[in-house]
């Protein structure tokens, strides 16, 4: 076991010498061929090093192209989508005319997807990502990778209508009636896709009842008005056998009842 150890260790300082050495003394070509090694064999870290230096030792020769197309994807393959997506977009302006192009095209709005964020977290990047996506499928409408980036924007929009209800539930929750209502409202106009539309069109006209049920008296009667409108709107859109009818129901009588009580306090 011993002489195992010694033996990997050996190893391991030889490889990192012979590897310090190829930086320091190796020709142009002998750090092409290695960093292509490297790269062939997963070991990005070190082919990022030596394509790093290559980019400037080939700057005008035709091995550049490759150089770059191969040091963006060494950063893809180490998770570093950033630096991947910003290399493959500069490798598909540079070569813009490179067989290559349009691979490198599909591969940086693939980083931006990657770098979308989860559920929870801002969907600034998630927008992005399909933005980027949707962008190369109308410059490439005939690719072969069309139907791929349809299927990452489904799964991005996904995300994004989920973040949107999230909101708008969360809001309603929390006791914040009046930006449910706009949360509820917005969601609804927006993305006619919307999951669980029929959840949030009720959580709307609750919102909008209970919203009147706690404003002062002069604003009440116009504000349950509000809640009845939407709660018809409700059974106009999803039926008299939805899932949240006879709750909604229950809304139009309590905001009708309270409306017909107010009057009566006026008149009298």
């Amino acid at each position: 076991m011993k002489n195992i150890i010694y033996i990997v260790l050996a190893f391991s300082l030889f490889s990192c010498s012979g590897y310090q050495k190829l930086v320091k003394d190796g020709t142009p070509v002998e750090k092409l061929e290695a960093a292509t090694k490297y790269y062939k064999s997963k070991d990005y870290v070190r082919a990022q090093m030596l394509f790093e230096e290559l980019l400037g030792l080939y700057y005008g020769k035709p091995e550049r192209e490759e150089i770059q197309y191969m040091y963006a994807y060494a950063y893809y393959g180490t998770s570093e989508y950033l630096l991947a997506g910003y290399y493959f977009n500069s490798f598909a302006q540079t070569y813009a005319n490179s067989p290559k192009a349009e691979e490198a095209s599909y591969m940086a709005a693939v980083c931006k997807y990657k770098k979308a964020m989860p559920v929870e977290l801002d969907q600034e990047p998630t927008s992005a990502a399909i933005s980027s996506l949707q962008s190369f499928i109308n410059q490439y409408p005939n690719s072969k990778y069309v139907a791929e980036c349809n299927d990452k924007i489904d799964q991005l929009r996904a995300r994004i209508l989920a973040k949107v209800y999230e909101n708008a539930k969360l809001y309603h929750s929390l006791g914040y009636y009046k930006s449910a209502m706009v949360a509820c409202e917005n969601a609804l106009s927006d993305y006619p896709d919307m999951v669980h539309r029929d959840e949030l069109h009720y959580l709307m006209a609750d919102a909008a009842f209970l919203y009147a049920k706690n404003s002062i008296a002069k604003k009440q009667a116009e504000r349950y008005e509000d809640a009845v409108s939407k709660a018809t709107e409700y059974l106009s859109e999803f039926g008299p056998s939805s899932e949240y009818q006879s709750m909604v129901r229950k809304i139009i009588n309590k905001s009708t009842s309270a409306i017909t009580e107010l009057k009566t306090i006026q008149q009298g």
